[in-house]
């Protein structure tokens, strides 16, 4: 395949699966990041690495030439930014058909506004639709990955009280939906919603990796209130943003309703119990 993507934040949580599954179905990829060497680790030699800011327009402008794509996988707090950085440069370069795909939430949803990580995505999701420039947006579900960042120090915590069931979805079936968003036409302008095979609660999630990764260790859930003492205790402001986030969920904010991604994009076959084998 003659077709180079770059991947913005291809170091990261997400963009570094992404990477990695666009190599492996013979895409050329160059890497915008950091830290060069975290990237060689994670990637390896094949991949083009630039280091540099993604808030750098100069870089971007860089990055942006020769390639038939781009992947946005940056914090939620810069994806408005990128992308309406990204796709002011193509527009202005006149290459309104470089393929872009944006990581979104499946509680990305105007009845949800109000929740800054939210507004700052549905602010993502409009630049780029309004841009003339190809896109695939997706919106997926609780990544089954994710579930690690609740255990921590000996103990396995979901704070609040989370009622409403997520489709968990791997990195992996979600990378392979990326790739495929890059090799066909029909997925372009379009957004789609990727679900997991199977729905469950957090709790229930979260103590089936415990029983395979964790073994001993029982979830738990805690409230609100506890979780952002904790954060003010430790001084910190990661902490306070996670809990912040879950405090959103408790809300049993509004889900994306499935719109046949599957037919396009492929079905996600990854279930939790095969996930936790790898």
């Amino acid at each position: 395949m003659d077709k180079k993507i770059l991947v913005i934040g291809a170091a990261g949580f997400v963009g570094a699966p992404v990477a990695k599954q666009l190599l492996a179905d013979g895409f050329a990829v160059r890497a915008l990041v950091r830290n060069a060497d975290k990237a060689r680790q994670l990637l390896g030699d094949k991949v083009e690495i630039v280091t540099g800011s993604f808030e750098d327009k100069a870089v971007l402008e860089k990055c942006l030439l020769g390639v038939s794509g781009v992947n946005i996988s940056v914090p939620w707090q810069s994806e408005f930014q990128v992308a309406r950085d990204v796709t002011e440069i193509l527009a202005r370069q006149g290459r309104k058909n470089v393929r872009v795909s944006y990581i979104s939430g499946t509680t990305a949803v105007p009845e949800n506004r109000g929740y800054v990580m939210i507004d700052e995505k549905l602010k993502a999701e409009d630049v780029l639709k309004s841009s003339g420039v190809d896109y695939t947006i997706l919106r997926p579900s609780w990544f089954m990955d994710a579930l690690a960042l609740f255990v921590n120090d000996g103990r396995a915590t979901v704070f609040g009280k989370q009622t409403q069931p997520y489709y968990f979805l791997s990195l992996a079936d979600f990378a392979r939906a990326v790739s495929k968003a890059h090799q066909t036409e029909a997925a372009a302008n379009k957004t789609f919603v990727l679900n997991g095979p199977k729905s469950m609660l957090m709790t229930d999630a979260l103590q089936q990796y415990c029983d395979v990764r964790h073994p001993g260790i029982k979830a738990a859930s805690m409230p609100i209130w506890f979780g952002k003492m904790l954060a003010m205790m430790m001084r910190s402001a990661p902490m306070k943003d996670f809990v912040q986030m879950m405090a959103y969920f408790e809300k049993s904010p509004k889900v994306s309703q499935p719109n046949g991604a599957e037919s396009i994009l492929g079905a996600p076959s990854m279930i939790m119990s095969d996930w936790l084998k790898n």
